[in-house]
């Protein structure tokens, strides 16, 4: 369906106008516009549309404009919210909508008649658009009157253009034959393989971009060079270690030396010297040498040698500590944690440039290798304190846990680095192996046409005319052998299709629009001398006689017909076609104007086809000035089916445009306007409106006893019919009223008109002091008495 004009531009009186507001068309949508403000404008759009000719659109180019011409249609299918736009631009339509039938003007002109006359050209348009809904039943009808095998020819020559111009992607005319032989069975979940098609036609069109794109990189771990283990053991070294460490340095000498000096086992005899010692001092016998008889009370050298061990021990684990805080010091963690964050964003770049490329899921989101770079820098800054505490005070013990959590960050951070490189090499692997897979543009716009070509060798049309050429190769072969028959056969099926169509014609002309004219010899006309076209033609009757064409002969067309005759008779040839179309549920009828010279007869059988058609017909658009013609269509209508439009000028602009409209408003009269008012103020009282309201009253009352007893009031002259008088009249007729208490009913006419009226000059003011009712000073509720008592005047009392 259409759903929507959404732009005009520089197009007849649309100079520039972009839909807004509630302008969505329904099933049934009705446009309301003057003469000349562009109704025609907007049905030749259309029939651009769905003929795909520019040149309609091109004619009606905006005087003086310089803005290109444009055009957007949404159409909409029935049960969806998908949107399809039809737009012309650069003198082009991007797409064709040929389901649409439109009824004009230009329909008249072109098929039926000009003026008075029904000339060649017309017989040939009109069976041009005949045709159209038959398809292949009248395309097997074409150039009978030729020979039997030059038609066929033709015939299938114009059937393999109409596909190849059809279908294109590739199709030539020596692959027709194996074309027509492709099997349903390749069709299956055609539109998904040509999406594939076309997604490899623009990797191939894409193969030169996609060449430079480059593939992802890895990353690599952060090196710190710290030997954790080792600052772990320095920072872990207590005094004690360190006495502990030296005097196992200074035994391991004194071995070294003894060994030297060719002292077996020097390990073994120390502890024999040890002994020999302990057991001096246990008998309190004083310590000396065994050898030398030296005392060993004092042992200063023993001393010194400790000392100078445990300085040389202390001050080399000083070094360690400051070497490992060198060490920490010239780590640049910012420089390892940008190159890791560089690569990352690097690597998303490329992935989210290869996923305009690759199916989506080929490559999957790589892992962090930093959650957070600060607690990172954090933890480095922790274990540098941490270092600088130890050497600041060497004897203490130190609590390493910021070390432990520090390597494990680096731990955490290397594994991470270790799946993202997998990932990386995975999401590699998936890129080369699609580089290698794209095809050369040839290569793939060959598979995607092939492809196209099988989609569209079972789309509705195009199976048509396969089938039909099908036939009419078969029928080629009947040709050779049996031409007379076969002939003969075609001209029987010819003239039988035809007579169908001119019943009718006659249906349309005699039961709906009760013509004394009617259609009569429809036939089948191929082509003569060298014409190549065929032509329908057929004789016009007018109560059995025959109307001529020719206005010079006597009882003709000019003479004969009025100009609503013309139309009625076009109309009867637009819905006869639309009749006998196998597509008719698909189309969307148009009709500008069809009441152009119609009496209101032949109107109210127009509004009712139209409402007849509409259940059958996917759309129905109706353009007219006559908005009681309009609403007549309207009134018969579902709300949820209509829509009804405007098409307003702007005359400061000279400009044109859509707007939503209430067509009840526009044929809405002052009795009913002012009856709603009356029921409106009942629930929204306005004591200000008083006067206004007691207008309102005597209008509603007027009009509704002139219209139901307008029999009786014949009696007074039109001009002299006031509301007064009316009353007197009824009264002295004795005019029976619904209610059977006449004079009730008489007295609350009086009542009402007493107080509505407005006495002119040299005329008595109403006695309201005897009426019990002062205009002047009735209130709210009185007014709404007197509403009430009106109301129930028109629908139960009179």
């Amino acid at each position: 369906m259409i759903h929507k004009i959404e732009s005009l531009v520089s197009i007849g009186k649309f100079g520039n106008y972009q839909a807004s507001g509630d302008v969505v068309f329904k099933k049934l949508t009705l446009f309301y516009a003057d003469n000349g403000s562009g109704k025609t404008t907007i049905s030749s759009v259309f029939r651009s549309l769905a003929e795909n000719d520019p040149t309609r659109i091109a004619k009606r180019k905006t005087i003086s404009s310089i803005t290109p011409q444009g055009v957007r249609i949404i159409q909409r299918p029935n049960g969806t919210t998908n949107n399809i736009a039809h737009v012309f631009t650069a003198n082009s339509w991007g797409s064709q909508y040929a389901n649409i039938e439109i009824f004009d003007i230009h329909f008249v002109d072109e098929n039926i008649y000009s003026g008075c006359s029904f000339n060649d050209d017309h017989k040939k348009q009109l069976h041009q658009f005949v045709i159209g809904a038959q398809g292949v039943a009248i395309q097997q009808q074409l150039d009978q009157n030729k020979t039997d095998k030059t038609n066929s020819r033709n015939t299938q020559t114009s059937l393999e253009n109409q596909i190849i111009l059809g279908v294109a992607n590739g199709l030539t005319q020596s692959m027709i034959t194996q074309f027509l032989a492709i099997s349903p069975n390749k069709a299956i979940k055609i539109d998904a393989k040509i999406t594939a098609a076309t997604a490899s036609l623009a990797h191939a069109n894409s193969n030169a971009v996609i060449q430079t794109l480059q593939v992802l990189s890895i990353q690599t771990a952060i090196n710190l060079n710290i030997d954790f283990q080792a600052l772990l053991n320095d920072l872990q070294t207590t005094m004690q270690s360190l006495q502990d460490e030296s005097l196992q340095q200074l035994f391991d000498q004194h071995c070294e030396n003894l060994e030297e000096h060719g002292i077996a086992e020097p390990k073994a005899w120390l502890n024999t010297g040890f002994k020999y010692r302990l057991s001096q001092t246990e008998s309190g016998e004083p310590s000396d040498c065994p050898f030398c008889k030296q005392s060993l009370d004092t042992p200063t050298d023993i001393i010194n040698a400790y000392t100078e061990v445990f300085n040389a021990i202390f001050n080399e684990y000083l070094a360690r500590l400051q070497g490992h805080l060198q060490k920490l010091g010239e780590i640049n963690l910012d420089v390892e944690i940008q190159r890791i964050e560089s690569i990352a964003k690097t690597n998303n770049s490329r992935i989210t440039s290869w996923a305009t490329h690759l199916a989506a899921g080929t490559i999957q989101p790589l892992t962090v290798i930093i959650n957070d770079a600060q607690v990172l820098r954090d933890g480095l800054a922790n274990v540098v304190s941490l270092v600088q505490q130890k050497i600041a005070n060497p004897s203490a013990a130190v609590n390493t846990t910021s070390l432990s959590n520090f390597e494990d960050q680096i731990t955490t951070i290397t594994s991470a680095v270790t799946t993202h490189n997998q990932q990386v090499a995975s999401a590699n692997v998936a890129i080369t192996t699609f580089r290698v897979g794209i095809q050369t543009v040839v290569q793939a716009q060959t598979e995607l046409n092939e492809l196209t070509r099988i989609k569209k060798r079972f789309e509705p049309t195009n199976a048509a005319i396969c089938i039909q050429l099908q036939t009419e190769r078969g029928t080629l072969k009947g040709l050779e052998t049996a031409y007379t028959a076969l002939a003969q056969q075609q001209q029987l099926a010819a003239q039988a299709f035809f007579t169908t169509y001119k019943d009718r014609i006659n249906h349309y002309l005699h039961n709906i629009f009760k013509t004394p004219f009617l259609i009569d010899n429809v036939v089948h006309v191929g082509p003569q001398g060298r014409g190549t076209q065929n032509k329908v033609n057929y004789k016009l009757t007018l109560n059995g006689q025959e109307i001529s064409f020719d206005a010079s002969q006597q009882n003709n067309v000019k003479d004969c017909l009025s100009e609503g005759d013309k139309s009625t008779i076009a109309l009867a040839f637009f819905l006869s076609k639309l009749d006998i179309d196998p597509a008719k549920a698909d189309k969307i009828l148009i009709f500008d104007d069809p009441l152009s010279s119609f009496d209101s007869n032949r109107r109210m059988y127009t509004v009712q086809l139209i409402h007849n058609l509409l259940p059958q017909i996917k759309q129905i658009v109706v353009l007219s000035h006559n908005e009681y013609f309009l609403h007549e269509i309207y009134k018969r209508v579902a709300a949820a089916e209509r829509k009804t439009l405007r098409i307003y000028q702007n005359y400061q602009t000279g400009s044109s445009g859509i707007e939503d409209f209430d067509l009840n408003k526009l044929v809405e009269n002052d009795y009913f306007k002012h009856l709603k008012e009356l029921e409106d103020f009942l629930q929204h009282p306005d004591i200000l409106k008083k006067d206004t309201v007691l207008g309102w009253l005597r209008n509603v009352l007027e009009a509704h006893i002139r219209f139901k007893f307008h029999r009786q009031l014949r009696g007074i002259p039109q001009n002299d019919q006031t509301f007064g008088k009316i009353i007197t009249h009824l009264t002295t007729t004795g005019v029976a009223f619904r209610d059977s208490n006449t004079q009730d009913v008489i007295d609350l006419l009086k009542l009402i008109n007493n107080i509505s009226c407005k006495p002119h000059h040299g005329e008595p003011t109403p006695d309201y002091v005897a009426l019990g009712v002062d205009p002047a000073t009735i209130n709210e509720t009185e007014l709404c008495h007197f509403i009430t008592d009106t109301i129930n005047l028109i629908d139960n009392r009179l």
